[in-house]
């Protein structure tokens, strides 16, 4: 587990890397956050076989003929293209997903940014108590290959127990609320605005704190859904018979 304390830096000008693969090679993929003042614009840059998402944390951007505010964001297939600018009045806070490409991977047929569509009605996963999570870009949803982001929702004493995802890596982004990251040995305290990355196949789970509801951007590098990623259960001791 690698606990990023305060990921989305405040100021702008501002560029972070939060998960870098140049410097942790078992990691499937790379986070980063990005601030831009009001009306400043950045490209993104293409890769011709890696896809990428964008996704606003705060403020607002204008890209690809669109308006986008928090919680919305844009698929880039692979080979595509766009500039960013940043709305006039505040900052606007950018977090960017993108996976490694695997050898043999091929260009998108028509690569061009595909917006999030509306997300499906919240949906509960298993092993979990007052969680909602609405998948935003999916293999279904935008025609992912190795990526999935979504929004959850934990209710106050909601949590998700212990378990894993034996083929990707996961990064959770605390937007409001907090609570406790946990693992097989140890609870880490989280507050809004810390990043916790999980490599694949380690044991991870989540509970709400007192205060309120939480809520969350969650996703992984490496898979296109959660079934693709694979969600094991931690096992449960049995007693012995007497």
């Amino acid at each position: 587990m690698i606990l990023v304390p305060a990921a989305a830096p405040r100021t702008a000008p501002a560029f972070r890397r939060l998960i870098d693969p140049q410097h942790l090679p078992s990691a499937h993929g790379g986070l980063t956050v990005e601030t831009l003042p009001p009306g400043v614009r950045v490209e993104q840059h293409p890769s011709r076989v890696g896809e990428s998402v964008t996704l606003v944390l705060s403020g607002g951007i204008r890209s690809a003929g669109r308006v986008l505010g928090p919680g919305e964001g844009l698929y880039h297939p692979p080979g595509s293209s766009c500039g960013l600018t940043a709305l006039p009045g505040a900052p606007a806070a950018v977090l960017t997903v993108r996976p490694l490409a695997v050898p043999g991977d091929q260009p998108a047929p028509r690569p061009y940014p595909v917006p999030f569509a509306p997300p499906r009605p919240d949906t509960c996963v298993a092993g979990s108590s007052g969680m909602a999570v609405r998948w935003l870009a999916t293999d279904d949803t935008v025609g992912a290959r190795r990526l999935t982001v979504a929004a959850s929702i934990f209710t106050t004493g909601g949590r998700q127990d212990l378990h894993r995802h034996p083929h990707a890596d996961e990064f959770f982004l605390v937007l409001s609320g907090g609570g406790s990251h946990l693992t097989d040995s140890a609870e880490v305290p989280l507050r809004a605005g810390d990043l916790v990355f999980v490599p694949a196949g380690e044991w991870h789970g989540f509970r709400t704190g007192p205060a309120g509801p939480t809520a969350a951007l969650h996703g992984y590098l490496g898979a296109p859904s959660l079934a693709r990623a694979g969600h094991q259960f931690r096992p449960t001791a049995v007693p012995e018979a007497a």
